[in-house]
């Protein structure tokens, strides 16, 4: 039997919102990639479901989407107070002091935002290239009363996804991230939770939001509840690679640390996938010119990665 990299998914409701009933008391994991091991069977919906996430994106096959402009409410207020918590297989940022919301595109309502975690090498792939980390927004929609009731509905959650490249560029928030992880690196700080010193601007984290990738799809850990409407920004931001590496030194067990916590690519199962210009509004005479720039930039940002 391969040994897989367990890590207690047990969580506490601030640090796991994305598992619920018995899957939170099951032991879950990531292989490790180093001794070939192969991904593990997490059981229930995660094995059965046919809108999983994540997937790869690809250019091909692919329809342009019109929506209203996509925002975020106040993401360029100064968040001062957060607390930050070692879940066992991220870090993850909660309890903001500014209430922040996400609003337009494809969503129907409004959704705020409950917390932010990390991925060390991309989950999702575009045109099956994996970048070295992935930033989670997860939202709630603003019409359940908690992550509990929106993980059990389809337009229960909003995840924003930003995908980084490897960079000389290093990412200032990451940075004061990484100083107030490090009181919480060890396994026995698992899921309790510290304020962060650190205080940053959601835009500082991620670029405007030009033009997406939007589906509909799952949480990417147990219980993979398909409640998501995934928004992944198709630009990507710069990191240093020693910023990733330092992601690595968090333990999930004593004495062991997490070199990558990606799931593995899932069936796209004829699920649309839809491209969106968001500098552009519906009714626009340039929405199919400003969608068909977004391809262009696009297959622009691929051939840059394979000749640098």
């Amino acid at each position: 039997m391969l040994s897989y990299v367990l890590i207690i998914a047990a969580f506490l409701s601030l640090s796991d919102p994305q598992s619920s009933g018995a899957d939170a008391s099951a032991h879950w994991g990531y292989p490790d990639y180093n001794e070939n091991e192969e991904f593990p069977k997490w059981g229930g919906i995660c094995d059965t479901g046919s809108r999983q996430s994540p997937i790869n994106l690809s250019l091909r096959g692919a329809i342009k989407g019109v929506y209203e402009k996509l925002e975020g409410d106040n993401y360029d207020k100064t968040i001062k107070e957060a607390a930050m918590v070692n879940t066992g297989h991220s870090v993850q940022l909660a309890d903001f002091d500014v209430k922040l919301e996400l609003e337009g595109g494809p969503l129907k309502e409004d959704y705020v935002l409950e917390q932010i975690h990390f991925h060390w090498w991309s989950e999702h792939t575009i045109e099956n290239i994996r970048y070295p980390f992935e930033m989670h927004m997860v939202h709630r929609n603003t019409k359940y009363p908690n992550m509990t009731i929106a993980t059990q509905n389809k337009d229960g959650l909003a995840v924003l996804g930003v995908l980084y490249h490897a960079s000389m560029e290093r990412n200032r928030v990451i940075d004061d991230i990484l100083v107030d992880f490090v009181p919480i690196m060890s396994s026995d700080q698992i899921n309790k939770p510290i304020k962060t010193k650190t205080n940053f601007k959601i835009t500082e984290l991620f670029p405007a939001i030009r033009s997406y990738i939007t589906y509909e799809g799952s949480l990417t850990t147990p219980s993979c509840n398909e409640a998501v409407t995934w928004l992944v920004v198709a630009e990507t931001f710069p990191i240093a690679i020693d910023q990733v590496n330092a992601f690595k030194a968090l333990e999930y067990e004593s004495g062991k640390t997490l070199d990558n916590n990606y799931r593995n690519i899932q069936k796209t199962n004829n699920r649309a996938i839809v491209i969106v210009a968001n500098d552009e509004y519906s009714g626009s005479g340039s929405a199919t010119r400003s969608a068909t720039s977004l391809f262009t930039m696009l297959a622009a940002a691929l051939l840059l990665k394979y000749l640098y």
